[in-house]
């Protein structure tokens, strides 16, 4: 949400981080198109509550950051400076570990009572003792009210992406004298004793320039302008979310429908839609072949050699192409949307001839592979034509895959197990900081756990790299780090980034700034007005 900032002193920090995403869309519906008051959000439902500490989903992050402040924020689909939100100002240490962070006086929440320091801390410390998925943003992360317009985070370890990562949605601040009348608990048993949540699912108890008029997880989701809101008030009085399917969401915006939004059309299903219709959008998405390294797994994909061969046989231009417009062949593990990412001008191109050689030269011979692979559509692309092309795209070096095809959850399951040789599937920074990818892709990361690479079988020098990376605190060195740890990652990493793709929204051409974020949220509603 925009807002009129005087901050005393800024600290920017280098951001991104991943997570695998399976979304699958359902649903369909009649559009509220054209109903003038309302603003209408076409996307396919991924969403379990819109309790912020709970909230871990796509669907759910953009209706949460429309009912919840944090105490900073990013403007617009700039994701490189966390800006004050809740605190008008914020200060870090030199070594990366304090943060303080001054409220703004005006603050209020939705039943007119200021925002406090107390606020601030029940909500972090109950986001970080609920234990839930969210709560790893905040795990290494402790809080203090020094005064009652003051909260001090502390890190146990250095870390300059401490600001970026407060701006998630699961960072945002509740009324704690509302929640604990309601059952929320932020002691180190609330992941046990609190009982908050199915409240939050009916009734917003935050500071943010929407609060829910209505919650249905299956169909739609209503919000409503907050009245005592104390920023800028919000263009559009109503939001509503319709859960539709990729389909029905081109048919929709194909009519040019007034005030409406859609959130999951890209790749081919933006072909053919109306000139007028507004697009914007950012390669935040990257696509990544993961290959086992405990040779009890898998003799093949430990072998350094043919991890190689693979990566030369890759038709990175390719599987981009596959994606349309929004596509791109990678050059490293981190997309262009984020600070850190290599330059186009290195993105990885096929080389035949040395994937044929370097494959001789592992000794495997014509062992084939299974390729695991979510059984859905992402991103508008059925993951099936890219697992394919990867199929394809080996068999000419002389590589043989097997295509092994789960549903997403198996998928997951099989893949957490670490038992898996070789596996495919998109990958989406949860929130952006790149040092968290760094962290979950070098040992002692979920990631390289499941790919059984350890200290023991990575090559020294990347490791040394990925540590210089996390240790620089420097926005500029930090981003130039993480780019000499990727050219290292391609040399000796057991995971292959084939290709980016964008996160497009698409809407109608009477709004102004429905503008696609890399951020956590996707959208920011309360930012959209009619032109």
């Amino acid at each position: 949400m925009k807002r009129t900032f005087t901050p005393r002193r800024l600290i920017g920090a280098v951001i991104g981080v991943v997570v695998v995403s399976g979304l699958a869309a359902c649903g369909g519906g009649e559009s509220e198109a054209g109903s003038g008051s309302a603003l209408t959000v076409n996307t396919s439902f991924v969403v379990k509550s819109l309790d912020p500490g709970a909230v871990y989903e796509p669907t759910g992050n953009v209706v949460v950051h429309a009912l919840y402040d944090t105490l900073v924020t990013f403007e617009g689909d700039d994701v490189t400076t966390p800006v004050p939100d809740l605190a008008e100002s914020y200060e870090a240490s030199p070594d990366a570990t304090t943060f303080t962070f001054v409220l703004d006086p005006d603050a209020v929440f939705s039943d007119g009572s200021p925002v406090t320091s107390a606020d601030v801390v029940f909500s972090l410390n109950r986001l970080k003792n609920l234990k839930g998925s969210a709560a790893a943003i905040v795990t290494n992360l402790s809080f203090e009210a020094p005064d009652e317009h003051t909260v001090v985070v502390t890190s146990s370890v250095p870390d300059p992406s401490v600001p970026s990562m407060l701006t998630m949605p699961a960072a945002g601040i509740l009324n704690s004298k509302v929640a604990k009348e309601h059952g929320g608990d932020d002691s180190a048993d609330a992941a046990s004793t609190d009982k908050l949540t199915s409240y939050l699912n009916t009734t917003a108890a935050g500071s943010g320039p929407y609060v829910i008029e209505s919650f249905d997880a299956a169909s739609r989701i209503v919000l409503s302008a907050n009245p005592k809101y104390w920023g800028d008030k919000p263009a559009f009085p109503r939001v509503v979310f319709q859960n539709m399917d990729v389909q029905n969401q081109k048919l929709t915006m194909s009519k040019k429908p007034d005030a409406s939004v859609a959130m999951d059309l890209s790749g081919s299903s933006l072909d053919g839609l109306p000139s007028e219709l507004q697009q914007t959008s950012s390669p935040n998405i990257y696509y990544q072949l993961r290959l086992s390294q405990d040779p009890s797994v898998s003799k093949v994909t430990s072998n350094s050699d043919f991890v190689q061969a693979l990566r030369a046989a890759i038709d990175y231009d390719g599987i981009a192409a596959i994606f349309g417009e929004g596509g791109q062949p990678a050059a490293g593990d981190v997309p262009t949307a984020f600070a850190g990412s290599l330059p186009s001008s290195e993105a990885q191109k096929q080389d035949l001839d040395q994937a044929k050689a370097l494959l001789a030269s592992s000794g495997v011979g014509d062992t084939p592979v299974k390729l695991l692979y979510p059984a859905l559509t992402f991103g508008g692309v059925d993951l099936g034509t890219i697992a394919t092309k990867v199929q394809a795209d080996a068999a000419r070096a002389g590589i043989k895959i097997e295509l092994d095809p789960a549903p997403i959850a198996s998928f997951l399951e099989q893949r957490k197990g670490g038992k898996v040789a070789l596996s495919f599937s998109p990958q989406q920074l949860d929130y952006p900081v790149a040092t968290v990818e760094v962290s979950d892709l070098m040992p002692g990361g979920g990631a390289a756990e499941a790919a059984g690479w350890t200290e023991q079988n990575a090559d020294p020098e990347t490791v040394a790299a990925a540590q210089k990376a996390l240790s620089t605190f420097d926005p500029a060195e930090q981003a130039t780090a993480i780019q000499d740890w990727q050219r290292l990652m391609l040399q000796h990493s057991p995971y292959i980034t084939m290709a980016y793709n964008s996160g497009v929204v698409v809407a109608s051409p009477d709004l102004s700034d429905a503008t696609f974020t890399a951020a956590g949220w996707t959208l920011d509603v309360a930012d959209i007005g009619r032109k």
